[in-house]
């Protein structure tokens, strides 16, 4: 037996392996690699081998991409952090470098210039990344 079709079995199998440990959707890579790898491995031809591979990478699609769909929930609207510049929140907790802020019912870590207190009402000025940048109302 030729090294390709085991090459590219042993690839299909372990691109399917190193999906169920990262959150990647590559399983119909993987399956089309290994169906492309068995069927030359049996003296089928290349064309032949490849379109049906590539039919078993659709349909390994189709049934994989609906059971994650169905145990995937939605938890809500995402919330972008640029829309919360002007937003105004409640100093809940005070660290050495930072503070955290309850801002639309969640929490998140504050800079600020300004010395802050639990319970101050802040305004964010502008955002850092995941951390905002307040000021003192």
């Amino acid at each position: 037996m030729d090294a390709l079709p085991i090459s590219l079995l042993i690839l299909g199998l372990l691109i399917i392996v190193l999906d169920m440990m990262v959150t990647a959707f590559i399983t119909p890579i993987g399956v089309a690699f290994a169906v492309l790898g068995l069927l030359l491995g049996f003296n089928r031809g290349f064309p032949e081998s490849f379109v049906v591979s590539l039919v078993a990478a659709v349909i390994s699609y189709m049934v994989i991409g609906r059971y994650i769909k169905r145990n995937v929930q939605d938890v809500g609207k995402l919330k972008y952090t640029f829309e919360l510049k002007g937003k105004k929140g409640k100093v809940v907790e005070v660290g050495k470098e930072h503070y955290l802020v309850e801002l639309e019912g969640d929490k998140w870590i504050a800079l600020s210039e300004d010395r802050l207190k639990i319970g101050d009402t802040v305004k964010v000025i502008n955002v850092d990344g995941v951390k905002l940048i307040v000021r003192k109302v």
